[in-house]
């Protein structure tokens, strides 16, 4: 009986992470399950908690958002993600000062240097 209370405490974990991640990026359930193609339906019941989303679905989550899955499931940290809703607040701030043109060159710009190789 422990064990199966565990599990359970870790799915719903998982499902308050997931919607925790949504809200911090500032997106409605439509737009979060847009984005990690699932359907609007498993992303209300994930966070609901009725449902525990499979491997799977955590794996579509994981490559919607660019996190890796284990990032995904580690333990939620709320210093850590009010952090950074404070630094992309900042960002939005510093953003609506320029015009689209720089937008798209700051956006360019920031591909280019997140999704070059690692060393």
């Amino acid at each position: 009986m422990v064990e199966w209370n565990r599990y359970r405490m870790i799915g719903k974990d998982i499902c308050s992470r997931i919607k925790g991640i949504r809200q911090a990026m500032k997106l409605t359930q439509s737009q979060f399950a847009e984005l990690t193609n699932i359907s609007e339906d498993s992303l209300g019941k994930i966070e609901r908690e009725v449902n525990v989303p499979s491997l799977d679905t955590l794996y579509k989550v994981a490559k919607g958002i660019k996190m890796p899955l284990t990032e995904l499931l580690s333990p939620f940290d709320e210093k850590t993600a009010g952090k950074v809703c404070r630094e992309l607040e900042d960002l939005l701030t510093y953003l609506k000062t320029k015009s689209p043109d720089e937008i798209e060159l700051i956006h360019e710009l920031a591909v280019k240097i997140l999704d070059r190789p690692k060393k």
